[in-house]
């Protein structure tokens, strides 16, 4: 009840310090998928990635498989399922624009390419990668020429690839007792980085050698940041995946707003873990306890 009073008390400054900027954003529910094309249940779902080819794919962890679903008008149809023995428990993914898909398996820690025709190319192996050798993902991302970047907690740094999977260059995580939970790339190929357990975001512009912090404090209103993406526009979305949320910054790290609540009704999230940005400024939530993915506009 403490911690309910100070955020509601910390949102009624924000909103009011922000002026009309918050007010000017919506979240839009649109519609839900729960099933495949075969009626099978999608169980804790926990990645979602939107493709250039409007085309959702979503890690549908629990069932130890992805499901691919086309958008047609506001909504997920078909459910096309692709399940590879060598994918047993996938929990993020990121497309390039090839429509080659990118996947996390969140148990055997290694990130898996599959092709746009569906079929598994094999495991992504940089080589040549500076000490330490071995490296732990935990997040990825794949910005507009391709280049992959990884989000390496075991050699605490950002692993920098070329489309191909070469190694480029690294950029060392910021220093402190954060957890960098997750990792984004920007239109204009600025990093960002979430720090879960302390309330900040950090930013490295194109090509910078470190992370600079651009928003901190965020505790106030944001309990367990799991995922972070960018729209055109350069707005930061930051997934709360405690409370149910989505928190809103401006490019500057601003506070925007904070939309969406927990709970199990349409429109709700239960533990979302992994949300995308479609072209055409759609929000796709791979909502994971409500065994879901929701579709929402954002106006």
């Amino acid at each position: 009840m403490k911690r309910y009073l100070m955020i509601m008390a910390c949102l009624i400054l924000a909103t009011a310090s922000s002026g009309h900027a918050a007010d000017q954003v919506k979240f839009k529910f649109l519609s839900e998928a729960t099933v495949d094309a075969k009626g099978a249940p999608l169980i804790h779902p926990e990645g979602v990635v939107c493709t250039t080819n409007s085309s959702v794919v979503v890690a549908d962890t629990g069932n130890a498989r992805l499901v691919r679903y086309t958008l047609v008008n506001d909504e997920l149809k078909d459910g096309a399922e692709l399940k590879f023995q060598q994918v047993p428990y996938p929990i993020r993914a990121r497309a390039n624009s090839k429509g080659e898909l990118f996947v996390l398996d969140g148990k055997i820690r290694t990130i898996f390419r599959i092709g746009a025709d569906g079929t598994l190319i094999g495991s992504l192996d940089p080589a040549s990668i500076p000490p330490p050798a071995n490296f732990e993902p935990r997040s990825m991302a794949i910005d507009r020429s391709d280049t992959i970047y990884i989000l390496d907690v075991y050699g605490e740094r950002i692993l920098v690839l070329d489309p191909t999977g070469k190694y480029q260059r690294q950029v060392p995580l910021p220093k402190g007792d954060g957890f960098f939970s997750d990792l984004n790339v920007d239109s204009r190929g600025n990093m960002f980085l979430v720090d879960s357990l302390n309330g900040q975001v950090f930013k490295a512009a194109k090509d910078a050698p470190a992370f600079q912090v651009i928003a901190k404090g965020l505790e106030a209103y944001l309990y367990f940041g799991v995922n972070i993406e960018t729209d055109k526009q350069g707005r930061i979305f930051l997934l709360d995946q405690n409370e149910g949320a989505v928190i809103l910054l401006g490019q500057d790290g601003s506070f925007q707003g904070r939309y969406l609540t927990i709970g199990w009704k349409k429109g709700q999230l239960y533990y979302p873990s992994q949300g995308c940005m479609t072209e055409d400024g759609k929000f796709v939530v791979a909502d994971r306890n409500n065994n879901r993915v929701q579709l929402f506009q954002v106006q």
